[in-house]
């Protein structure tokens, strides 16, 4: 079972795209545990996906667009890391983070003490603006302690590609696609990219 994981290095950094994109390039499910706000990542995943039926319910979804712990309670809800379980896919599950990888679940968890025990890889993306650097390593630097296994990095937006470089080398990983600004993100656009992407995705995982 193929399970990856798309986390940023903030949130609004491209998750949903990139999520879409990766499903489409393996032919894969798509899966958000946690949503705060509407319309649902999953609602536009779904829509731009070129099958149907290809994303599972989240375990939670929220209306207010906040971090999990306070959309939680505003609803009058608690999360548990422990009760954030993969849905069973037998093609590659593609699973979008919700927010940076320490947004807080609760008082206590944070996402990431529910992604570590999923068994997966994880695909982190980059956007490029001012501060996203700090962002980027503080990223790398909490993987590392938790031993989450990086398969690769996905940039977001025109960077400068010696500061790119620099940024692989501090994560020990590679890039495995670019995501250059679209005027607008359609089923076609993600198809094409996904095309784009497939045979990086897929020597990246050994396939």
């Amino acid at each position: 079972m193929i399970r990856i994981v798309v986390a940023g290095i903030n949130t609004e950094v491209g998750k949903t795209v990139v999520s879409a994109i990766v499903t489409e390039a393996l032919d894969g499910y798509y899966w958000k545990s946690v949503q705060c706000g509407l319309p649902t990542d999953k609602d536009w995943v779904e829509g731009n996906l070129s099958k149907k039926d290809r994303c599972f319910p989240s375990n939670f979804s929220f209306h207010t667009p906040c971090s999990p712990h306070l959309a939680a309670r505003k609803e009058a809800m608690h999360i548990e890391a422990r009760t954030l379980l993969p849905p069973v896919s037998a093609v590659p599950l593609v699973i979008e983070g919700t927010g940076g990888l320490l947004v807080p679940l609760n008082e206590t968890e944070t996402w990431a003490d529910a992604a570590i025990h999923w068994n997966a890889c994880w695909i982190l993306v980059h956007r490029h603006y001012l501060g996203s650097l700090n962002h980027f390593a503080l990223t790398v630097e909490a993987m590392k302690q938790r031993n989450i296994p990086l398969l690769g990095v996905i940039f977001n937006g025109e960077g400068d590609a010696s500061t790119e470089e620099m940024l692989l080398q501090k994560a020990d990983t590679s890039c495995l696609g670019r995501l250059a600004w679209q005027e607008q993100i359609t089923p076609t656009t993600i198809r094409r990219i996904a095309e784009e992407w497939k045979l990086s995705l897929l020597s990246a995982l050994g396939l």
